[in-house]
């Protein structure tokens, strides 16, 4: 809905909300016509006139609090909050918090709003209080309550008070959503354990992590780096390939740190196998990209025309470089100016190309950010298939 259809619905609540306001007193006379309040009329020269906002606090200005208006006053506050006017929507929840005869449900829901209103002012301290303090009475709003507070804690990176409201969270209105977000806090705390050299507790919260997402790429790669720096190589390869199961997606990612795991341990056979295995699965640049490079080193004739049947089935920008630069090596002369010049063009375009894309809003960037830096969700941004990625 535009901004324009957004205004046209409140307004038509507000006059709604002042009919019936007025559906107790008697049949107005012409006297009491009169009373109709002037900031009612300024809201509609304001509307008028196209001035919005003026017009939002005329009809607020109009419409005194009492329990015909609570709604109307609760919904402004939300749409002032939305419209990045916080002072102006803590200052219509607190008056409603004022009022003598609410009751305790619409003072617990009042309060949740004006928890929110702080929020988005920064003020995290007095948005904690509230909300702590409307939890510990365990009301109705306790979903959205611990849902404040873990988007709280995690804008605060206080992970372990997030994860301790996300468990809770999680028991009472379990989610699979919440279960991702649950895993990527334990893997920060992972992360932050790795960088102090504290191996057993960033084993620890990566496990964690996988206890509370199965599906955790994240998680499986960390521990899979764990492994290689401990040189447990076989562990590494456990968790790399179960990435293969849970999100193929990733497996452009890997595939680098899967080569130099088998290599350490068992040479490159079991490593090609599971190449072709996912080929046939999962079709991607990088997969046909290793496969070339192996089948190269024995045959380049078999390698350049595995190749170009991939392309045929599965083209991309990607393979067609690689398939440029193996003519290369065997062109001479005008041949391989002409090539290199090919080659480096298209090297231009994809460097300049974003590789990695946020499945929930469209961003998209060069590196894998665990967290979409642009919605803020959790796990969403995947290596980018099709022509012009893997």
């Amino acid at each position: 809905m535009t901004e324009w259809g957004l205004f046209a619905v409140l307004f038509i609540a507000l006059f709604i909300g002042w009919v019936l306001g007025r559906r107790r007193t008697p049949e107005p006379t012409k006297k009491e016509l009169k009373k109709v309040p002037n900031d009612y009329f300024r809201g509609l020269n304001h509307l008028l006139n196209g001035q919005q906002s003026e017009a939002i606090d005329a009809f607020v200005d109009s419409l005194e609090v009492n329990s015909d208006t609570f709604d109307i006053h609760l919904t402004l506050g939300n749409l002032f909050r939305k419209k990045g006017e916080i002072q102006k929507a803590i200052n219509i929840h607190q008056s409603l918090l004022a009022r003598p005869d609410i009751s305790p449900r619409d003072t617990r829901l009042v309060q949740l709003e004006l928890a929110s209103d702080f929020m988005s002012a920064g003020l995290l301290d007095r948005a904690e209080r509230l909300l702590l303090n409307i939890a510990s009475r365990k009301t109705e709003f306790q979903k959205e309550i611990f849902t404040l507070l873990v988007d709280l804690y995690e804008f605060e990176q206080s992970w372990d008070k997030a994860i301790k409201i996300g468990h809770q969270l999680q028991l009472d209105y379990p989610t699979k959503k919440q279960a991702q977000r649950l895993a990527h806090f334990h893997c920060e705390l992972a992360e932050e354990a790795s960088r102090k050299e504290l191996w057993p507790k960033a084993y620890q919260q990566y496990k964690e992590a996988i206890e509370a997402d199965s599906d955790c790429v994240r998680a499986s790669m960390g521990l899979a780096d764990l492994y290689m720096f401990q040189r447990r190589y076989r562990d590494a390869i456990k968790e790399l390939k179960a990435i293969a199961d849970q999100d193929h997606e990733f497996l452009p990612v890997i595939i680098p740190k899967l080569k130099e795991s088998y290599q350490s341990v068992w040479g490159s056979g079991g490593y090609i196998k599971f190449l072709q295995e996912q080929l046939n699965k999962h079709p991607s640049a990088t997969l046909i990209r290793a496969l070339t490079e192996h089948y190269a080193h024995d045959d380049k004739e078999f390698a350049e025309q595995f190749i170009i049947d991939q392309l045929r089935a599965h083209p991309t920008i990607k393979g067609f470089q690689e398939l440029i630069d193996m003519q290369r090596a065997d062109a001479q002369g005008h041949d391989l100016e002409n090539l290199s010049v090919l080659y480096g063009l298209i090297e231009q375009l994809t460097s300049s190309k974003p590789k990695h894309r946020c499945r929930q809003c469209g961003f998209a960037g060069l590196q894998l950010h665990w967290q979409c830096p642009s919605c803020k969700s959790w796990g969403t941004v995947k290596p980018i298939h099709g022509l012009e990625g893997e």
